[in-house]
């Protein structure tokens, strides 16, 4: 054992890692007590933010997640968050992944592991095999956001409201080019987004799992399962419903799978959202947060690699233009509300 920073770390010896992550593996194995490893982990495909493995031991096979993370406060505070709702869901027998509880943990499920001179943060969750959903989802979707936003209810989401269309201009000034000249076609969108995600008066506070896409239910022969609760946390009940609602009907396309995602959340004891635009800010949510983080990044005030600031350009316009699409939707999705 070791102390880094302040928290208790688990360590695999001195000297430089070795091809393939072998110290790593061996170090993430000693944390949770997996056992021994029985073979090199394996990359798993997955979202831009975490790198995930499986890997197997001589105690079965594990989801291994290293976490992005910060050493800031805020980032802590958040996690911490996320835990618990996630220990909360499965305390409640919730279908998703067994989270595994390392031996010293840096905080709830989290453990930082030292491997040479460098240390990382990492979660655990029981490997189940499977895919994506190749049927429909759509009635479990609705009937497990129900069930998620009986959870013990947190206080009204405190992030600050997304930059005023004031403060784009200023970035876009900043650096007058071909991207920041498309960006700033994009104003009047961001300006209409930002005045219906502002608008929470009424709304149902909850704590939720905040991500729930297809990317993010894994098709097993037991039936789906909710991954990835990095992000879980306090949500308004509406926003969430409605997003899943659009993300598993296709962007709101297959009215039949749109409906059954409300109507089974409401059979099972949700309340519906109101029929207006306002329902379906968290999606324009969404879309703004990231695209003002990918403008920070393409304009190079954030400490990323070249490569990183390069994708940053095209993603930051990827989801402008999702955020354009979804507000030409917004009629067309408050109708089916009604």
């Amino acid at each position: 054992m070791a102390d880094v920073g302040g928290k208790r770390v688990l360590t695999t010896g001195s000297g430089a890692l070795t091809s393939g992550g072998v110290e790593w593996q061996a170090a993430v194995a000693a944390a949770f007590g997996l056992g021994d490893v029985a073979e090199p982990w394996v990359p798993v495909a997955g979202g831009r933010s975490h790198l995930v493995w499986r890997l197997r031991t001589s105690r079965g096979t594990w989801a291994v997640k290293r976490l992005n993370r910060s050493r800031e406060d805020w980032w802590m505070r958040d996690y911490l968050v996320s835990a618990q709702v996630q220990l909360d869901a499965w305390e409640r027998g919730f279908p998703m992944p067994r989270p595994v509880h390392p031996l010293e943990p840096a905080a709830p499920l989290l453990a930082d592991v030292r491997a040479g001179d460098d240390v990382e943060s990492y979660l655990v969750h029981e490997w189940h095999d499977g895919g994506p959903a190749t049927e429909d989802v759509s009635a479990w979707v609705g009937t497990t956001l129900a069930a998620l936003h009986d959870l013990p209810a947190g206080p009204a989401p405190e992030d600050s409201p997304p930059h005023p269309v004031e403060e784009w201009r200023e970035w876009l000034d900043e650096a007058p080019n071909d991207f920041t000249s498309a960006v700033r076609a994009y104003l009047p969108d961001i300006a209409e987004a930002r005045a219906l995600v502002t608008a929470t008066a009424g709304l149902t506070p909850v704590n939720t799992h905040r991500d729930v896409k297809p990317d993010n239910v894994l098709q097993t022969s037991r039936g789906p399962l909710l991954l990835d609760w990095d992000g879980a946390g306090p949500e308004y009940a509406e926003w969430e419903l409605t997003r899943a609602a659009v993300y598993f009907s296709d962007l709101g396309q297959d009215r039949s799978a749109f409906d059954r995602v409300i109507t089974s959340y409401e059979t099972a004891g949700g309340r519906r959202p109101p029929a207006s635009p306002a329902s379906f800010a968290g999606l324009l949510d969404v879309y703004l947060r990231g695209a003002a983080w990918m403008v920070w990044r393409a304009l190079g005030h954030r400490p990323v690699t070249p490569p990183e600031r390069a994708a940053a350009h095209t993603h930051a316009l990827e989801l402008l233009s999702d955020l354009r699409t979804s507000l030409t939707n917004l009629d067309t999705w408050t109708t089916r509300l009604r």
